[in-house]
């Protein structure tokens, strides 16, 4: 099995509208232009699912994806990215990117405590949650610190298409990382992460490549735990 995180392009637009595919102006210019060349990159890889969070920037960013590998998207409502805490009195009308650089200086229990109560560990609970009922679904439940395959001679190959916060918080799951606020894994705009899950004995485990086949202006770094999600 093969996992495919993608982080989605420039945004434009709402940051927390919610849509059903397809969606049109969720990116900027220059988010369509990293979306184009993403799609170049991959275009040999043909996905059996492609699954997104429910926020514009994530479909738009996911819909070339899928038409490439003749598959529909799949909402994931649980993939949808955390929303910073209204913090921030002269930056409260502010477009998304300013709140996020606000939020960036306040200590991370007050920067990801939320209006709506979700803090490091809720964000997380939702998440790995989520993850763990779709692999399973997938045929690949959890099971002795790994996946348990229930037909390893099944080719599966998922892209997962969300923003760096979720993306950060599932990656950290996946490497068997502690949940901090701020993520190991630091994706850049249309960035992919990919996952193998590779057999030792009769249980697999998640196995991360770098670099990943996207092009220079998407790629993913491993971060120092102590930065924050670019």
């Amino acid at each position: 099995m093969e996992i495919y995180l993608i982080r989605h392009g420039d945004m434009a637009g709402d940051p927390h509208a919610c849509y059903e595919p397809p969606v049109s102006g969720c990116l900027s210019v220059l988010g369509r232009q990293q979306v184009d060349a993403l799609a170049r990159a991959l275009a040999e890889v043909r996905f059996d699912r492609v699954f997104s969070s429910p926020l514009g920037r994530a479909i738009q960013t996911a819909q070339p994806l899928a038409s490439q590998s003749d598959a529909a998207i799949e909402l994931l409502p649980w993939l949808t990215e955390w929303r910073p805490a209204p913090v921030m009195g002269e930056c409260a009308d502010a477009d998304f990117e300013s709140i996020l650089a606000a939020a960036a200086k306040l200590r991370p229990e007050e920067c990801w405590k939320t209006p709506a109560g979700e803090g490091t560990l809720e964000m997380a609970h939702r998440i790995i949650c989520g993850f763990v009922k779709l692999m399973t679904q997938l045929g690949a439940p959890p099971g002795h610190g790994g996946y348990l395959l229930n037909d390893p001679d099944r080719p599966q190959r998922i892209a997962l298409v969300a923003h760096g916060g979720s993306l950060g918080c599932l990656a950290a799951f996946l490497l068997g990382i502690p949940i901090r606020p701020y993520a190991p894994l630091a994706l850049a705009q249309t960035g992919v992460a990919r996952f193998t899950l590779e057999p030792r004995a009769d249980v697999w485990y998640p196995l991360l490549h770098l670099p990943a086949p996207v092009p220079a202006a998407a790629a993913v770094a491993v971060a120092d735990p102590a930065l924050a999600v670019k």
